[in-house]
């Protein structure tokens, strides 16, 4: 078994903001791995904001201590200025999350928290998007897999090679430890979008819209990341940086390629 390098270096993100249970528990786990981290995430919630970077106005650090700052931009804009304004070197480890909510299908594209981890991965770090699913009400939900299983996570990540341009999604039920079956590869579920909007007026009756976070109702396919946490999986996606569409690629060289 490979061994870890000592006190590595491990850049922690997410796009909920500071003062989340999630951020707390991974930060923790870092801790009791090695002491050199950085924390650099958006001062306000930015779930939702994809891989957006902000270019209309100047960005603001705020440095809360030698190892903490907060950003008032996007999860990928915490990255970028991490990596080029904080950093003297590169990391080992880029772990975004823990996203309070479940990252799962078609959030692959829209997720704040797997966005940074796509920036580290483009910047050849190895990257983790890390999230849990959340019940609504606090009571009733469990954290008890994230400690057991989080630091198993991270150290097997840490301790192998992974492919260029390869990165994680790793997603936690909302289970008790003990009911957990095992840590599952999966694929990413085919899911159909869901579009629902509140239409509200405003003081002058002019029409605004809300846009809900319903999901359809798919079970997902077996060995998906849907169906991996509805059977009490941890479910781990590899996801790939490069976009080209490799497998077809041969397919479209007669349509396209016209000399």
């Amino acid at each position: 078994m490979k061994k870890i390098k000592k006190n590595p270096l491990i850049f922690i993100t997410n796009d909920d903001g500071p003062n989340t249970i999630g951020l707390n528990k991974l930060i923790d786990t870092v801790k009791s791995i090695t002491n050199n981290y950085i924390v650099v995430i958006p001062e306000k919630n930015c779930s939702g904001f994809s891989h957006s970077i902000t270019l209309s106005r100047p960005l603001r650090l705020n440095k809360i201590n030698d190892n903490f700052y907060t950003c008032d931009g996007t999860p990928t804009d915490c990255v970028m200025l991490g990596f080029f304004k904080i950093l003297k070197g590169s990391p080992d480890l880029l772990l975004s999350g823990i996203n309070m909510g479940e990252n799962l299908a078609d959030d692959a594209t829209y997720s704040g928290t797997i966005s940074a981890a796509l920036e580290g991965s483009l910047r050849n770090i190895k990257s983790v998007a890390l999230s849990k699913v959340i019940c609504k009400k606090n009571s009733k939900n469990d954290w008890s897999a994230v400690d057991d299983y989080l630091e198993s996570i991270i150290l097997s990540i840490l301790r192998n090679k992974i492919n260029k341009n390869n990165y994680f999604n790793v997603n936690f039920p909302n289970v008790l430890s003990k009911d957990i079956k095992s840590i599952k590869l999966t694929h990413l579920a085919s899911r159909k979008p869901v579009g629902n909007y509140i239409i509200r007026k405003d003081a002058k009756d002019i029409p605004y819209y809300w846009l809900t976070t319903e999901r359809s109702k798919e079970e997902g396919n077996k060995g998906s990341d849907i169906w991996a946490l509805k059977n009490n999986y941890i479910s781990v996606t590899p996801l790939n940086s490069d976009m080209t569409e490799s497998t077809s690629f041969n397919n479209y060289k007669e349509q396209f390629n016209k000399n």
